[in-house]
């Protein structure tokens, strides 16, 4: 028996476990003797077939949650995190012991990595995406060219209680100018994120500025 084998009594004596459920309550359910369940837990018997389903319809859960072929996924997970991570010596070869022992914590142990792994991959083709689309670049800094004209405006009208009120009403046009144009920027750069492939070189529209001072 391998050790992918061994898991699956592991497993659902685990599931068991965290079912709350007796032994001798489960292989009554099943039409097995508790000693032949124990057994199976233990990883003295093979399992499979109708046994198996009826095993994973007594603890609700789906077969593929108890069978070697789910086992083996999880554990080949369970050690690239291992080794993601560093992780040498004794404790990096008892990924299997892990999932047989502890398959609720595996379960979110490798979908913790998963998701982590997912989130590098849009992070790095974002960032592949901002380095090579001229429109997307340009784009950005115009959004954080504007953001800043209006921060800095807004803090002129914040600092200077006393301005005429010609200025003022020059600084309120700005500002009023320069949203307008955020907004423009903003849905343009949506629009452009939602297109097909084919648009990333087209060119940025700009508001001409017409500073009234």
């Amino acid at each position: 028996m391998t050790a992918t084998d061994a898991l699956t009594g592991s497993r659902i004596r685990e599931r068991r476990v965290m079912a709350g459920q007796k032994q001798a309550e489960l292989a009554r359910q099943i039409g097995i003797s508790a000693s032949y369940l124990n057994l199976i837990e233990h990883n003295r018997r093979r399992i499979g077939g109708k046994l198996l389903l009826d095993i994973a319809g007594a603890l609700g859960v789906e077969p593929q949650a108890l069978t070697v072929g789910a086992e083996a996924a999880l554990i080949a997970t369970l050690r690239e995190a291992a080794d993601e991570a560093g992780l040498s010596g004794p404790e990096a070869d008892r990924a299997d012991e892990f999932a047989g022992r502890f398959p609720g914590w595996a379960d979110v142990l490798a979908g913790t990595r998963q998701r982590v792994t997912a989130l590098e991959q849009t992070v790095e083709a974002l960032t592949d995406r901002l380095a090579h689309d001229p429109y997307l670049a340009a784009s950005m800094h115009e959004l954080l060219t504007t953001a800043a004209a209006i921060r800095s405006t807004a803090a002129i009208l914040n600092e200077n209680k006393a301005l005429e009120p010609e200025w003022r009403n020059r600084f309120h046009a700005n500002i009023n100018e320069d949203s307008q144009r955020l907004s423009d920027s903003a849905q343009a750069l949506v629009a452009h994120l939602d297109a097909d492939e084919g648009v990333a070189t087209r060119p940025v529209r700009r508001r001409k500025r017409s500073r009234r001072f």
